[in-house]
């Protein structure tokens, strides 16, 4: 796992790792917030005191405006080095960036395309701000048309095609282009087999289009006879979605590590290697640039302003 981390890891390894570290953060600041304000040495004796769900909803109110960064942020960073706090600093943008992903990924396995939106707007700064242009001018463009272009019906059908639900079951929604990279797979294989049969599998009945046509149902027939295996053997699901590892005693060794120097502790004076920036105000700094005319554009002024921006899609939304 660590070569894979250090060169160059996949979606789905970049996804577990920033749920995972996510995680240990978030159990960090409930480790540092009871022990502060309840005095409990440790998670597990707080759970012992059986807290209801409403001290936890009320408890976790209170940690947001604490331990994930808001506009105090800007002030705090604002104050001389001796009263910094830099590895805070930096936690409170961490989580406030996990807090962001988690609520996007948590939305679209939920099935809820306005949230899906909500957040795309609030990930739409990010992107910009580490150069992401492409992924923002695509992003922007859609959700613009999508509210403010198109008409009615063609909005309506595109919306509430963002996301489809394969399986049916509750939070298995996936993003639509799941569906069409599969269908695309199926079609080249299709035009794969379609080249050799045809291009290089001699002549006669056998090797023709309309064989090829007639031979296709066989694949849901395939598919059908492997779900009956499966289930038949009491394998099904088994051969697709594998157990999720338990990472409990992982958890604990990193809460452990957490502990002996807990950076949502805070410390005057405490620097670290490295400074996170807060791509939100990184984002502010190149509106107002371009504001002032030190970044040109290449939309003129009419059409500027004649066109929707992202404060309206989010209006829109709410």
């Amino acid at each position: 796992e660590t070569g894979i981390y250090s060169t160059k890891p996949g979606f789905h390894h970049m996804h577990q790792l920033i749920g995972h570290v996510g995680i240990c953060h978030c159990l960090d600041c409930w480790q540092v917030h009871t022990a502060n304000k309840k005095g409990y040495d440790s998670l597990n004796t707080f759970t012992t005191s059986n807290p209801t769900f409403d001290d936890l909803k009320a408890m976790a109110k209170e940690m947001v405006h604490i331990y994930v960064a808001t506009h105090r942020l800007q002030r705090m960073r604002r104050k001389a080095e001796k009263e910094h706090n830099l590895q805070f600093e930096n936690a409170l943008l961490l989580n406030k960036y996990f807090l962001l992903y988690k609520k996007l990924s948590h939305a679209i396995n939920n099935g809820n395309i306005t949230q899906v939106e909500m957040f795309i707007v609030s990930w739409i700064p990010i992107l910009k701000a580490i150069g992401k242009h492409k992924y923002v001018t695509h992003m922007t463009n859609f959700l613009i048309n999508i509210h403010f272009v198109y008409p009615a019906g063609l909005r309506h059908a595109i919306r509430y095609h963002i996301l489809v639900n394969p399986t049916g079951q509750p939070m298995k929604w996936r993003a639509v282009d799941w569906c069409v990279e599969l269908n695309n797979l199926f079609t080249k294989a299709f035009q794969l087999t379609l080249f050799f049969k045809v291009k290089n599998g001699g002549k006669g009945s056998n090797h023709s289009v309309e064989w090829i046509i007639l031979e296709s149902p066989l694949v849901q027939v395939y598919q059908n006879v492997q779900g009956l295996v499966e289930k038949n053997f009491k394998l099904t699901h088994h051969t697709t979605n594998p157990v999720p590892p338990d990472m409990k005693k992982t958890f604990t060794k990193l809460l452990k590590h957490l502990s002996l120097n807990s950076p949502h502790i805070v410390s005057m004076g405490r620097k670290s290697r490295h400074q996170i920036v807060n791509l939100h105000n990184k984002w502010g700094d190149m509106t107002q640039k371009i504001t002032h005319g030190e970044y040109k554009t290449k939309e003129n002024d009419s059409s500027k302003s004649n066109r929707a921006e992202l404060d309206d899609v989010t209006v829109e939304l709410m």
